[in-house]
Formats: C-alpha cells, sequence, structure tokens
C-alpha cells in the first residue's frame, strides 16, 4: 500500500482500516503516525461480519469506473 494511498483513506476520515492481505510495517507506521488503526490478516467472513456491524463498506480496490483511484467518506462506518 503505497503512502498516497494511506493518504486518500487518512483523508476520507477513516480511523480504523482492515484487510485480507498484509500490510508492511512502513505502511503501517503512517497509520500509527496518523492516529488510525491498520490490521491486516483479517479473515474475510469476519470482515463481513464487521462491516455489517458499522454500516461501513467493504472496498476490493481504489480504482473508479474510469481508473483513477479514489476513496470516499461513504464508504466508511460509525
Amino acid at each position: 500500500m503505497t503512502k498516497e494511498r494511506i493518504e486518500k483513506i487518512l483523508k476520507a476520515g477513516a480511523n480504523v482500516v482492515l484487510t485480507t492481505k498484509g500490510i508492511d510495517d512502513m505502511a503501517l507506521k503512517y497509520f500509527v503516525e496518523a492516529g488510525a488503526i491498520a490490521v491486516r490478516r483479517v479473515r474475510k467472513e469476519d470482515m463481513r461480519h464487521i462491516a455489517k456491524a458499522t454500516g461501513a463498506t467493504m472496498v476490493s480496490t481504489f480504482a473508479d469506473m474510469e481508473g483513477e483511484e479514489t476513496y470516499d467518506s461513504s464508504f466508511l462506518g460509525h
């Protein structure tokens, strides 16, 4: 995960990020410095439950229909 992607996520207002994949140590450092929590290797089933409980949207890509990388605050739960 690149710093630019992390900045988009944080700018949208996310303070907790979960992924089924790995997150490298440098990316984790960016999240921590911003006061956010990033959790790697979460089971997909657990992510579905968390998304449902918080009203969040599971996102598999940052690319929109035009191929631009975006992250919208409407994906966030509460």
